[in-house]
């Protein structure tokens, strides 16, 4: 009996000692874990930010693509816009001359007509003729290369328009030359 108690004793100090090491093990192993875990949160949140980041980047780019190709299609007229206002110049300087031959008038009406059919195009494609008659000169529409004093007048009034400007939709594509009033 006394050799049971020494053997269930024992079998029991082993038990408690196996469940020890066992405990430790799971300890370790538990920290590992923990630890495997946490790495690979860590990962999981590094490829998510970049996940994000490449996103932001790919719609960023995809809105600016879309703006610049809007843009293209609101301005594609004005290089020849800018290339026809040279031409457009030359007819209002031959309409402004003053004749008293009739035949020489009549082609001025045939001139007149050409003309008003060019601005009613240019209209219609978004092209506006900056306005200067009692207007306030603004440096936006206007460019000031004359200025002279007249008492009947505010100050900064525009008192000549020296050559014609345009703006194509809300963009100046050439600034009114003009006279000022100082």
């Amino acid at each position: 009996m006394a050799e049971e108690k020494k053997e269930t004793v024992q079998q029991e100090e082993t038990e408690i000692t196996a469940d020890k090491d066992v405990e430790v093990i799971d300890a370790k192993e538990d920290s590992s874990l923990e630890k495997r875990v946490q790495e690979l949160e860590e990962e999981v949140n590094k490829w998510k930010t970049d996940y994000y980041k490449v996103f932001a980047d790919m719609e960023n780019t995809r809105k600016r693509l879309n703006k610049e190709h809007t843009s293209q299609v609101k301005y594609a007229m004005q290089s020849f816009i800018e290339e026809l206002l040279p031409v457009i110049d030359n007819f209002e300087r031959s309409l402004a001359v003053e004749t008293t031959n009739e035949e020489a008038a009549n082609y001025l009406k045939g001139m007149q007509m050409i003309h008003d059919q060019m601005m009613n195009i240019l209209a219609k494609n978004g092209v506006k003729v900056i306005e200067t008659k009692d207007q306030m000169f603004d440096p936006n529409f206007h460019q000031a290369v004359m200025t002279e004093h007249d008492e009947s007048k505010e100050e900064n009034m525009i008192l000549e328009e020296l050559q014609r400007g345009y703006v194509l939709k809300d963009r100046v594509i050439r600034a009114s030359l003009v006279k000022v009033n100082q």
